[in-house]
């Protein structure tokens, strides 16, 4: 039973320079729901459920394109029916409102392309903010998404997150 709350524990852990006083009060919970219909999925072979993680940081984002304070973690879950489950974490330390969020396809220190949403215009959800932002859903796949790729590659992938201030992405982290 206890390794059931590990994960949680070091999802909080990761993302803690500074607690809150209190994270349920302040923070902006989402579900954005969407379907995997163009997205190749995993149906017809068994395979076990597969987690990624990576912590969000700013010095990540490729040409120090970024300074934002925030920091965070995301953790992405690749279910058995190939649908992509995700939570992000961050302690908003730059008060920033995150209006876009995506797995994009390119290794450390390259921009790459948008290849799963969690977080874009005309989805029900048009920002997070808070403290801590908290943003948890369903990823939405794009024409160029490749399940297997992802699932055999990780680190080719990453996670980031913008926000007004920082349109390119302001945190940034590969997939692990």
């Amino acid at each position: 039973m206890r390794y059931v709350f590990l994960p949680s524990i070091l999802l909080l852990v990761g993302c803690a320079d500074s607690a809150p006083t209190s994270t349920d009060q302040h923070a902006t919970h989402a579900r954005v729901a969407g379907t995997q219909s163009s997205a190749p999925t995993l149906a017809s072979v068994s395979v076990p459920v597969q987690v990624f993680n990576t912590e969000l940081r700013a010095e990540q984002e490729p040409n120090n394109a970024s300074t934002s304070e925030s920091k965070g973690h995301a953790q992405v879950k690749v279910l058995e029916d190939g649908g992509i489950e995700f939570v992000l974490v961050i302690n908003n330390k730059s008060g920033e409102t995150f209006n876009r969020a995506h797995i994009h396809k390119a290794p450390a220190g390259v921009n790459g392309p948008i290849h799963w949403d969690f977080l874009e215009a005309g989805v029900p959800v048009a920002s997070v903010g808070g403290q801590p932002a908290i943003l948890r859903g369903v990823a939405v796949a794009r024409a160029a998404a490749v399940l297997s790729d992802l699932l055999a590659n990780p680190d080719q992938y990453y996670v980031n997150v913008h926000s007004p201030a920082f349109p390119g992405g302001a945190i940034r982290g590969q997939l692990r």
